[in-house]
């Protein structure tokens, strides 16, 4: 069987390869791209994380020989992702309101390089005309594209590609294998979103194919705060802990109000705290259960925090029940 390079036949090698060959430059050394290319890939991220944080495509902010200044250049994220077809990418880039799914065809895995190419080549002069014409997208646009949580690639894909950048090699034809890659004349074209549209996310339907990452995304920042809310917890069992060893040790039992009130406290606040735990859990993992509304109220029984604490459950509580969300619960 053919490989991409090396010994490596996976969609983030293909893709590699695949850019590589349709004019993207090997960024990876921290170089600039050369000018009037399209752009170029950096996988030095991808490297890191095992491309679980993406590769990132730059292509320069020009459209028929002009530059748009104010942003130069922009930023394609292009994650590994499962999507409802099999393994493929998904592409975003807030900076200019993009956001598309690319599946990968292992019959013909340079097709889904050429579909980016593709579709960047399209999207980005287009863009890159409104902008010069006074265009500018608001807050609220740029939000609207979700954050991605992208899959890995294999570890020998991933340690080979940090071996290759440390010793500064270039990812060109010197490591390829044999492969397809012009598509069709019939292939289906990777489809491109409208440009600078109020709630757009890149596609045509103005929504992404990729639901699992929308919810991940949206509970991402409810459960990270639910986790700063279960260390304050901790630290209020201890506080009472100290207080009632305090009041023994200096009034003895004359203090029996404060100090079955510090063990109320701990009570509460501590199985709380254990049962918020194996919520958040269930939050992460999109789990139906009552535990991860134990984990949703938690902040809220936080003594003397309760107060900060509300508005964390009412945020993560909206989140547990946006439609995105249910509609993953509902699978589980």
């Amino acid at each position: 069987m053919s490989t991409a390079f090396a010994q490596f036949d996976e969609p983030l090698a293909w893709l590699i390869r695949g850019l590589a060959e349709y004019g993207f430059e090997d960024l990876s050394s921290g170089a600039s791209a050369t000018p009037g290319v399209l752009g170029g890939f950096d996988l030095r991220f991808a490297a890191q994380s095992q491309a679980r944080s993406g590769l990132m495509l730059h292509v320069p902010a020009v459209a028929d020989g002009s530059r748009c200044e104010q942003d130069d250049s922009y930023a394609f994220e292009i994650y590994l992702t499962d999507q409802q077809s099999g393994q493929g990418f998904t592409v975003r880039c807030a900076e200019c309101n993009f956001l598309s799914d690319f599946a990968f065809d292992p019959a013909n895995p340079l097709w889904t390089a050429g579909y980016i190419h593709q579709s960047i080549n399209e999207y980005v002069p287009e863009f890159v005309r409104w902008r010069l014409s006074g265009g500018e997208l608001s807050w609220a646009q740029r939000q609207g594209i979700p954050d991605v949580v992208g899959e890995p690639c294999s570890t020998s894909l991933a340690t080979w590609i940090t071996q290759q950048l440390s010793s500064r090699q270039h990812f060109d034809g010197r490591h390829w294998g044999e492969g397809q890659r012009d598509p069709t004349p019939d292939a289906p074209l990777a489809p491109t979103g409208p440009i600078a549209m109020e709630g757009n996310l890149g596609r045509p339907d103005g929504t992404a194919n990729n639901p699992v990452a929308i919810a991940r995304a949206k509970m991402k920042g409810p459960t990270q705060a639910i986790m700063v809310a279960i260390a304050a917890g901790a630290l209020c069992v201890a506080s009472a802990i100290l207080n009632i060893l305090v009041t023994f040790a200096v009034f003895g039992l004359d203090r029996p109000f404060a100090v079955f009130s510090s063990f109320m406290v701990v009570g509460l606040v501590s199985s709380g705290a254990v049962g918020a735990w194996y919520g958040l859990k269930h939050l992460q993992e999109m789990k139906e259960s009552p535990l991860a509304w134990v984990a949703i109220a938690f902040p809220t029984l936080i003594p003397v925090c309760c107060f900060a604490g509300l508005p964390i459950s009412i945020w993560a509580g909206l989140r547990w029940q946006s439609p995105a969300v249910r509609a993953l619960r509902s699978q589980s």
